[in-house]
């Protein structure tokens, strides 16, 4: 399981690396479309907001619900792995479309 703070420095330096690797392109690849940049830029920062937003899990139920505290502690573990799987997931899709629009912006080689 990982952790809140690991999670969340790993979506700025995956977001961050993503948009650095996108200016470079800009401003190295000759005929690189320049009108995609901004759009694309955005995108990263609007995927890095909504992820580290959602990356602040509250279990739902208490220790009294539960008839010891290792089933409280297990029932609260599985919740929060089930999470972050679903967080991971959908910045993974989320930051593959980013990459095809990266990509798409590339010149086609002749």
């Amino acid at each position: 399981m990982s952790s809140i703070r690991k999670t969340k420095k790993g979506i700025r330096y995956a977001c961050g690396d993503a948009a650095a690797e996108l200016l470079i392109a800009s401003y190295a690849v000759k005929d690189f479309d320049r009108n995609a940049t901004s759009e694309i830029i955005c995108e990263i920062a609007e995927l890095q907001v909504d992820a580290l937003a959602k990356c602040s899990f509250v279990f739902d139920k208490v220790k009294s619900d539960y008839e010891d505290g290792k089933a409280y502690r297990t029932a609260r573990r599985k919740y929060s792995s089930a999470a972050f799987r679903k967080l991971n997931e959908e910045v993974k899709t989320r930051m593959q479309a980013i990459v095809d629009k990266m990509n798409a912006a590339m010149p086609k080689q002749a």
